[in-house]
């Protein structure tokens, strides 16, 4: 009797013996955070008339808050000084965006709200409500290091005939193509 009891005490010391074995769980996985980056921008010019591209820069920044989702800002200058017109339009824009990352490429979707401010074409009002509406891909270059491709319709309400008779449409879209670099951290 002494042994079966000593073989059943061993058995049921058995799988605490396995479990104080396990290891610990695996931490979650780290994500960067945070991305910050400038770039090349180009934009049609549909709130001017007789112009038709403008070419400027933009500077803009992600927080994550999950790997696929996050919010972004993006400040944007883009001008012409190639016709009699020379028409600026500055953007301010911030949104929610999807990411879709793998491992050295990098899918963004966004829709950012915001403003738009024209400048040298005699619209008025001059600023308007705006919206953006794209995506794009990130390649990663080195650890930290990006490179960012992107492209995006800016929803603006200019409107070209200052004493409103109604001939030209209060909303613009004007089509933007993005190139740059980004870091994440």
């Amino acid at each position: 009797m002494k042994g079966k009891f000593l073989l059943f005490a061993i058995a049921l010391g058995l799988p605490l013996a396995a479990a104080a074995q396990d290891s610990k769980p695996a931490a979650a996985p780290t994500f960067e955070r945070y991305e910050l980056g400038v770039s090349a921008a180009y934009s049609s010019a549909n709130q001017a008339k007789g112009s038709s591209a403008l070419v400027g820069g933009s500077a803009f920044a992600d927080y994550k808050l999950k790997p696929w989702f996050g919010a972004e800002a993006d400040f944007g200058y883009y001008g012409a000084s190639y016709t009699s017109v020379q028409p600026t339009m500055t953007t301010f824009l911030a949104g929610p965006s999807l990411f879709l990352p793998s491992d050295k490429l990098i899918g963004n979707l966004h829709v950012l709200f915001g403003g738009a401010h024209t400048g040298n074409v005699g619209a008025t009002p001059n600023i308007s409500f705006a919206w953006a509406v794209g995506g794009g891909f990130e390649y990663q270059l080195r650890n930290h290091f990006y490179l960012k491709l992107a492209g995006d319709g800016i929803f603006s309400s200019f409107v070209l005939d200052p004493t409103n008779q109604h001939l030209s449409a209060n909303l613009r879209v004007n089509p933007r193509a993005t190139a740059g670099v980004a870091y994440h951290f």
